[in-house]
């Protein structure tokens, strides 16, 4: 990676790790949140999406910040890391170009993202 750095890969995974948890407090804690409907539940998402205290919130604002470089990186290496139509490590800077322009909700969307990024950072050898 040319752009990203490993710390802030890092710092993804422990975002995304900590809105993992919230939503899973979530879902066992609240049987309303469970059998609500579809519109209660994007109410929901966009309240949490406000709310600068938020996992949620947090996530989003930290790869919005990233530099479009940066973001390119992390994308490529979250679909690395999900094994994306097999690709292997000497496939990453493909995978970088194919990345650029993608909007970050994109990356921060993705509920395994801790999981996908840590299996990247195996396969290109930088864990």
């Amino acid at each position: 990676m040319k752009f990203l750095t490993v710390e802030k890969v890092y710092e993804i995974i422990e975002l995304a790790e900590t809105l993992s948890l919230h939503n899973a407090r979530l879902s066992s804690s609240n049987i309303l949140h469970q059998i609500s409907s579809g519109s209660e539940r994007m109410l929901e998402f966009y309240n949490e999406c406000k709310n600068s205290e938020s996992p949620r919130y947090k996530l989003y604002d930290y790869v919005n910040q990233l530099s479009s470089e940066e973001l390119a990186e992390a994308i490529a290496l979250m679909l690395l890391g999900r094994g994306h139509s097999g690709e292997q490590p000497s496939d990453f800077p493909d995978l970088v170009r194919e990345a650029e322009g993608v909007v970050p909700a994109y990356l921060a969307s993705k509920a395994p993202l801790a999981e996908y990024l840590r299996q990247g950072l195996e396969k290109l050898n930088l864990r």
